[in-house]
């Protein structure tokens, strides 16, 4: 099979990435001698895990690697490899032809750094995600709908391209595709994502150690913001199906919390009895500009709806928005948009 050049543009939205595309991503990797990752911001446990794992993967291959990211990593993830080597910065020169520039699990240029639409006509962009709404902003776009995280989609490139997937690498997908799962939880786990464990647990993952690591190591600041969160939980709606809550920067700074500190916090939200919707305003660093996280239980309407009606995306039952207002309208717009949704919903399934 002769070897397409790295520039070649591709992609794919088939639920499974076919096996042509995923040489076409393992050769254009192998070919560059140099990567520089790109993570999106505000990083969760999928882009890092399998951002940790492409980094270990390049230095068993020779290559020169750089980890770039908006934000930083939360402390909770500390104990990946090449974590130390990740680099913050706003923004990037997309300048060199013989770099391969990586965005893993990232849905538009707009969630990294700035400079990517300033590239230059040699740069060479791959991109390598799951997520449906997916902008093809790459030379090459491996993106897998179907598949429950990026680690996933970079587990089949791995494995499709025979590459030598160690303890260490093994462990880092790991980390990122339970993350991205719930620790199978949730509905995006298929046959395949099972298989995909299966793998890493044959080559010597230690899930134990790795669910230590992330989730019995949280800060009291983080439990007390967990607490004021809970404390503000309202439900609305014609059966209470609707819940949501919020905190404000001076929460943070109360009780000495951190933005990290509020991973999964929407998803418990989602536990309470007759929920089906769950949202979770954060008010931002930047002021005037609040997060929005939406989560939803199959078989209703799903988040997805609810957050593109705000201008936000993500996958169908857990996405987000950011909204360039006070904190009072941002609840007040999530409440209409959900009641919105909903009601077009309720009239579809009927």
């Amino acid at each position: 099979m002769k070897k397409p050049k790295a520039t070649e543009s591709g992609s794919e939205t088939n639920l499974y990435v076919r096996h042509k595309m995923i040489m076409k991503v393992a050769y254009a990797l192998e070919d560059a001698s140099s990567w520089v990752l790109f993570s999106h911001s505000k990083p969760d446990g999928d882009v890092i895990g399998s951002s940790a794992a492409l980094f270990e993967a390049g230095l068993n291959q020779g290559k020169r690697i750089r980890w770039v990211g908006v934000d930083p990593v939360p402390p909770n993830y500390c104990f990946l490899p090449h974590v130390k080597e990740y680099v913050t910065q706003k923004k990037y020169e997309f300048d060199r032809g013989d770099d391969l520039y990586i965005f893993l699990d990232s849905a538009n240029e707009s969630r990294g750094v700035e400079g990517l639409k300033e590239k230059s006509p040699k740069a060479v962009v791959l991109n390598i995600d799951h997520h449906e709404d997916n902008t093809r902003f790459g030379t090459l776009n491996c993106v897998d709908a179907g598949a429950s995280s990026t680690s996933e989609v970079l587990w089949r490139i791995m494995t499709v391209a025979r590459w030598d997937i160690t303890r260490l690498i093994a462990e880092c997908l790991y980390t990122g595709m339970t993350a991205d799962t719930g620790w199978f939880a949730f509905s995006n786990t298929t046959f395949n994502t099972h298989l995909m464990a299966a793998d890493l647990l044959a080559r010597g993952t230690d899930p134990p150690r790795i669910y230590s690591s992330l989730r019995h190591n949280r800060s009291i600041g983080g439990v007390h913001l967990w607490g004021l969160a809970f404390l503000r939980i309202f439900r609305w709606g014609e059966s209470g199906q609707f819940a949501m809550t919020w905190l404000s920067r001076r929460d943070f700074a109360a009780v000495d919390a951190v933005p990290s500190d509020t991973e999964m916090l929407v998803n418990q939200i989602l536990t309470i009895q007759g929920v089906s919707f769950a949202a979770l305003l954060t008010e931002d660093e930047k002021a005037g500009q609040v997060r929005a996280s939406f989560r939803s239980k199959d078989g209703t309407l799903t988040a997805a709806s609810v957050a593109r009606r705000l201008g936000g995306g993500g996958h169908q039952r857990a996405s987000g928005a950011i909204l360039a207002m006070t904190m009072t309208d941002a609840v007040a717009m999530v409440q209409k948009a959900a009641e919105e949704a909903y009601a077009e919903w309720s009239v579809a399934d009927r």
